[in-house]
């Protein structure tokens, strides 16, 4: 029953994260709220099975706190930061703009993602204005590299994961494929140092979808601002999940390898 309440609430809070752009953003009409919310229990419905269930599923480190904590808290910094970037945007709100035109001091630079994404952007037919672009996507790149960055050094300098002689590496990652155990160590090394390659890749990959999605959806969809907030959150959430997938491997590797030499 205390699993089972640990996993409504954890649902319940994912759930609230996406649906609350919905609410932040002005002038968003009911269908999109409503579509929203549909989307969100959705979301939370599979976040309550899998964290209510006893075995593992599909989530990596599920026993193994506060991993998933801190992708939940890039997810919420991002759709929560744009949002508040959109409404000011249209309301009206001198500091959080201030904040936003600050990080395009340390993002847009040639070459940067921020830049090759803005430059995918020009080949599109937008409503949205080049400076309310180049807002959502330097600060969602701020904010996806710091948090990225900060939450990847905690799980390295603390003694993550918790409890490790009761660790169990097959429940908290589902999806690994066991090798013998002299190679496990040395696989699961490879598999993070190549998330960690994917991670940089996927800024400069995602951006060659943008026209096609512009194509197949049929509308303005950079110009809409609930539309064009999903999708800078998921440009920048992306990568920095696979960051700190590949640095939670690296060290799942690196207790693993120290393990076997004690023995």
């Amino acid at each position: 029953m205390i699993q089972f309440a640990k996993a409504l609430v954890r649902a319940l809070i994912l759930g609230i994260i996406i649906v609350m752009p919905a609410y932040i953003l002005p002038d968003i009409p009911n269908v999109a709220r409503e579509l929203s919310l549909i989307i969100a229990a959705i979301i939370a419905a599979f976040a309550l099975f899998e964290y209510a269930s006893k075995t593992p599923g599909f989530v990596d480190f599920r026993f193994a706190p506060p991993y998933n904590r801190f992708r939940v808290a890039i997810l919420a910094a991002l759709a929560i930061g744009l949002s508040l970037i959109g409404r000011a945007t249209i309301n009206g709100g001198a500091d959080i703009l201030a904040l936003a035109d600050w990080t395009t001091t340390y993002t847009l630079s040639p070459n940067s993602p921020v830049e090759f994404a803005l430059s995918r952007l020009a080949t599109i037919t937008t409503e949205a204005s080049q400076l309310l672009l180049t807002r959502m996507f330097s600060s969602a790149f701020a904010i996806s590299v710091s948090l990225a960055a900060l939450l990847s050094a905690l799980l390295w300098i603390f003694k993550w994961p918790f409890g490790r002689a009761e660790f169990n590496l097959w429940a908290n990652l589902p999806s690994f494929v066991p090798a013998e155990v002299g190679l496990t160590g040395r696989r699961l090394r490879r598999d993070g140092w190549l998330n960690i390659l994917i991670s940089f890749v996927l800024f400069y990959a995602i951006p060659f979808s943008f026209p096609i999605l512009q194509a197949q959806i049929g509308q303005d969809l950079f110009g809409d601002m609930h539309s064009l907030v999903w999708v800078v959150t998921l440009w920048a959430l992306l990568p920095a999940l696979i960051f700190i997938r590949g640095t939670a491997r690296i060290k799942i590797s690196r207790i693993l390898a120290r393990a076997i030499a004690a023995k």
